[in-house]
């Protein structure tokens, strides 16, 4: 018997693990952990859980029209998994285990404690790098160190895809005697513990069908004017596919060669290779994660920077989350966050920016505001991204570069038509005053000043920024650690 374990990757086509136990002789049979308790620790956001939960039952049904089994097993947190699937393992008479393999530290731990199991039980477990293009201890420096500048890395990257990158592979056909997908039962138990408001869950469509429906459009209709486009927030113009992403409903080589087939039109190659350029990111982080476990320990890349003070003002934190900053862009970005469980990439940096360096709080405090509300919460990218924004980490952002809130407004939401949707209390001021309403605080009673000045702010930054470098080297050069 050969056993596909599934984690965050919900799908039949292009999955590596699914494909090698069908190939490799034999019953297949499949199984997911459902671990409420460590997404509770891991502050996975419920609109995510509803969107994995809800992917998991088409992926039941559509491995059982393959003739395969799923099974749910209920296991509490991480810890729980290696004796659960040992048990499982022996009931099922498992010879072989095929999975995808995860890289922040929790998970790694999980898997350690699972191949332990299985070599007792003499169990052979094979994983595959199904959640990205290039596996994360694959490219190295002429050093012989992990890439840590985006630049670079990306250079790396593109050469080897273009020497190793194999086509997607089909899904498994269905099979003559399809099965019942008996267990859904766990999972409909699991929805029924999750309050999600319907205002957020009739915005999204989970599972692999609509995933890969969402990539025909987007490849079609949007990549074209992607790089021209993508950074205003009021288009359609970004591919959304983060969530499919993150979940696996949607494999990374899926999109890669989406892309690629389209550069084969002159009009989409500039769209094409900026689209690109993303899924590099996407396994940059990966690959920092991989081999760099302090940041699931919540430290900085950047030693130097765990020795800012940061500021812990609560009144402060409460307002950025609610949208209630004074700056427009920010309060629509935020609102739009906690409304759809989705933030334009854009608004990603700036309201992070804003938040590490006009409000001076602590980053892992709004990681874990974005983790806690996003549909597409992935621990590498959201981390990442917020390091790089309060300049704590790799390829960071150099820490006097402070992005101005009014520019950012003015340049990508120039007509305030973003804006106007998401704080209509300002939607009856002109395109010039939305950006600005404290100019003219008659017209907007009810919309709250500017929290902090923007004044200022980058020689703020500067000085601490510096100040903590001078410290930290001080501290190494006489022994410290």
């Amino acid at each position: 018997m050969n056993l596909v374990w599934y984690r965050n990757d919900l799908r039949v086509h292009s999955h590596r693990p699914l494909q090698e136990a069908l190939q490799a002789g034999g019953p297949v049979t499949a199984v997911y952990c459902l671990c409420e308790g460590q997404w509770d620790d891991h502050g996975v956001a419920p609109l995510r859980r509803w969107y994995v939960l809800q992917s998991l039952c088409e992926l039941g049904e559509q491995l059982a029209a393959r003739g395969i089994g799923l099974q749910v097993l209920d296991t509490g947190d991480f810890s729980q998994v290696p004796q659960r699937l040992a048990a499982f393992v022996r009931e099922q008479g498992v010879e072989r285990v095929f999975c995808t393999r995860e890289y922040p530290l929790n998970e790694r731990r999980r898997d350690e404690g699972v191949a332990r199991e299985m070599a007792q039980l003499g169990v052979t477990i094979r994983g595959f790098d199904d959640s990205v293009l290039v596996p994360p201890t694959t490219l190295r420096t002429g050093k012989g160190t992990p890439y840590t500048v985006f630049s670079a890395y990306k250079k790396r990257w593109d050469v080897w895809l273009d020497d190793h990158f194999a086509m997607p592979d089909p899904p498994a056909k269905p099979a003559a005697k399809p099965v019942v997908f008996a267990d859904k039962k766990t999972i409909d138990d699991a929805l029924a513990r999750l309050a999600v408001p319907a205002s957020l869950t009739a915005r999204w469509e989970p599972g692999e069908q609509a995933a890969g429906r969402q990539l025909d459009d987007f490849i079609t209709r949007h990549l074209a004017n992607y790089r021209k486009n993508r950074d205003f927030p009021s288009l359609t113009a970004t591919s959304s596919l983060s969530a499919a992403l993150s979940a696996g409903t949607l494999s990374p080589a899926s999109c890669f060669h989406a892309a690629r087939q389209a550069m084969a039109d002159a009009g989409a190659r500039d769209g094409a290779a900026c689209w690109i350029g993303e899924l590099a990111w996407r396994d940059f982080y990966r690959q920092i994660m991989a081999q760099y476990p302090r940041l699931s320990w919540g430290r900085a890349f950047r030693a130097e920077t765990d020795l800012l003070q940061w500021n812990d003002d609560e009144v402060l934190f409460q307002a950025w989350c609610e949208g209630r900053t004074g700056y427009p862009l920010v309060d629509a970005a935020m609102r739009q966050l906690v409304a759809t469980g989705w933030m334009h990439n854009r608004l990603r940096m700036v309201t992070a920016m804003f938040l590490s360096k006009h409000l001076w709080l602590d980053w892992r405090k709004g990681e874990d505001f974005f983790m806690q509300h996003l549909i597409d919460g992935d621990f590498a990218a959201n981390n990442g991204g917020w390091q790089w924004s309060a300049s704590t980490g790799t390829d960071a952002v150099p820490y006097f570069r402070v992005f101005n809130p009014v520019r950012q407004s003015q340049r990508f939401d120039a007509e305030g038509h973003f804006i106007a949707h998401w704080v209509p209390e300002l939607k009856a001021l002109d395109n010039k005053t939305i950006h600005e309403p404290w100019k003219q605080p008659l017209l907007v009673p009810d919309y709250p000043a500017p929290i902090v000045p923007h004044a200022g702010v980058r020689e703020r930054v500067t000085e601490s920024f510096k100040a903590v470098k001078q410290l930290y080297d001080t501290t190494q050069g006489q022994g410290g650690n």
